[in-house]
Order: structure tokens, then sequence, then C-alpha cells
């Protein structure tokens, strides 16, 4: 006997149809902080796979949940990545996400969640600029120039006014000027580095959005620190050193349970201590910045209250478009 009930399946076209503007990204991901923050959503730690531990041999597969009764929906994430994918030509980001209305328990939608997952990792990295960098910051510098270093520039767009140039770093020089590429045509100054320590040296907010990897040989230490440094790690600790992270004056998370969770699977072994949760400041709980030779490290891990509320906007947009294809259940 079947359940007399459809769901709404969006693929990738399909979401990124939608085109969700970037600040309603960034103000759903701050709404999601902030009741993650009160105790108001349930989020279980990341269900995490790797199917080989050494650089040759690597693909994760991980699993995310959530339950946010503001949104009225409850959502599931299955993603795998891989530096493989390139040469399998599909993204290094691939996955499908499952949500669910928190009334009747039903399935609403299933939908591709790369271009969320890739959208809203931006959107909170915003919220931490937004919050405890400097104000009147007119530079930010990445470190990887792929497909986060894009959603980046779109997002720090709208939480940095007098932002007017772009440092940039990749292992890959062709995409590093690729990049370079993009935020010209942004109406920007791109200006390529040759080493990493270089962004650090010349701007004071940074973004590290290379690989994970739990074997990576982390670079950046106690010197790469100066006054002033906000920086958000979409990467794990993959480029910080222990040390350098004792050099911080506040480390954060948007999750401390998820910091504890993946500590076996290598990252995150010997460093300090975490002064809180990225969501704790944005609702005022807890203080961040202090004065403005501060030294601030946001170690985003991703957090599926992030995609409940991304993913609500997308479905409810989509049926309102008539996006998607209908599934009898």
């Amino acid at each position: 006997m079947g359940l007399n009930h459809s769901t709404l399946f969006l693929n990738r076209d399909a979401v990124e149809a939608v085109n969700l503007d970037m600040k309603k990204i960034i103000d759903i991901v701050e709404e999601a902080l902030i009741e993650k923050a009160h105790n108001r959503v349930q989020m279980p730690a990341k269900h995490w796979m790797e199917r080989g531990m050494d650089r040759d041999n690597s693909r994760w597969f991980g699993g995310m949940s959530s339950l946010v009764p503001k949104f009225g929906y409850a959502a599931m994430k299955w993603q795998s990545g891989s530096d493989e994918n390139a040469a399998k030509g599909i993204p290094y980001l691939t996955g499908l996400l499952f949500l669910n209305s928190i009334e009747d328990g039903l399935v609403a939608s299933v939908m591709d969640s790369t271009w969320i997952t890739q959208q809203r990792t931006a959107a909170a990295s915003a919220v931490a600029i937004k919050h405890l960098a400097n104000p009147g910051e007119e530079s930010f510098g990445v470190v990887g120039a792929g497909v986060q270093a894009r959603s980046h520039l779109e997002a720090l767009g709208h939480v940095m006014p007098a932002l007017e140039t772009v440092f940039i770093y990749d292992i890959n020089p062709d995409a590093s000027r690729r990049f370079a590429e993009v935020v010209q045509a942004a109406g920007l100054t791109p200006k390529i580095v040759n080493t990493p320590r270089a962004v650090f040296d010349q701007t004071s907010v940074i973004i590290t959005c290379g690989r994970i990897q739990a074997d990576m040989d982390r670079l950046a230490d106690a010197d790469w620190v100066r006054p002033g440094l906000t920086t958000v790690a979409i990467d794990y600790d993959c480029y910080w050193k222990p040390s350098g992270l004792l050099a911080i004056d506040h480390l954060l998370t948007d999750d401390l349970g998820q910091i504890e969770h993946i500590k076996p699977y290598g990252y995150f072994v010997d460093s300090p201590k975490f002064k809180g949760e990225l969501g704790s400041v944005a609702a005022g709980l807890l203080e961040g910045r202090k004065k403005p030779d501060d030294s601030v490290a946001v170690m985003n891990m991703g957090v599926a209250v992030e995609d409940v509320g991304t993913a609500k906007a997308i479905y409810e947009a989509a049926r309102a478009m008539k996006l998607g294809q209908v599934l009898e259940l």
C-alpha cells in the first residue's frame, strides 16, 4: 500500500535555477547558528568515514543531520569528496539532501546538496567575519582558489563594505589565475602571491579552503599570526600547526562537539582548548574580539542546521517556480 504522497526531486540544475540570493543564505545561516546557540535544535555529530588514509588513496564519506523547529524541517545530507573526482569530470563534492517536514515526518524534497554546501559554507564564514573582523577591512585572502574561493568572494562582499583587494594563493598557478579573473570581473583588485605565508603577511582577513586530509603538512605557525588577524578555516586544521593555533587569542568553532568527534581521524589532535562557538558570538552569549589587535580563528566544521534552513528556502522557492520533478511515493 503506497503512502499516497509525493516528494519534489531537485537535481543540481534545478537547485541552481532557484538562484537563492547569498545575502538571504547568510541571514538563514546566522539564524540557524543562533538557534543552535540557544539549544533549540537537535544535531548529532557527523557520521564520517574515509576509504584511505594516504594522499593517493583519499575519499571521504560523510552524513550530517539536524532538526530545527523554528524552520519546521529536519534534514539529512549524505556526501562524498575526493581529489580524484576532477579526473572523472565530477565536482570534488557530491551528495544528496533529504528534507523532511517536522509536522508529518514525510520527505518533502530530495535535492542535490553540492550547491547548498558550497554556498552555506561561505555564508557561515561571512557570519564569522561580520561578527569578529575589525570594521573597515579593505582586503581578504584565500588559500585555495577553487569553488569555495568563488563562493567566499560572493559572500564576503556582503559583510565587508570597504572591500577592494583579494590576495590569492593556490598550489596550482592556473587556479590562481582563473580566480583572479573572477575577482577582477567583480570590480575588485586581485593579487596573486607565491606562498600561503604571503597571504598571511599581506592581509588580516584570511579564508583557508584547501584539501581536507589528516596527514597534510601543516604550515601555519605562531609567527604567521599577526595582530588583528581574523581567519576562517573550512579545511579543519589542515593548514595549522598546534603551535600556530596556540598563538591565537580567540579560537572558535561552529560546533565544539564535532571538533572532539573528528579527533580520532587525525584532526585537531594537539590543538589548544576552544573558547566557544560562533553561534554564541552571533547570539550575544559570548564575547568575541575584545580589542583590534586580538587575533581570531574560527574553525568552521560545517553544521547541519545551516543545511536545514537553506534547503527549506530552496524547496519553497522551487515549488513556487514549478521547478524539479514530482515523485509519487
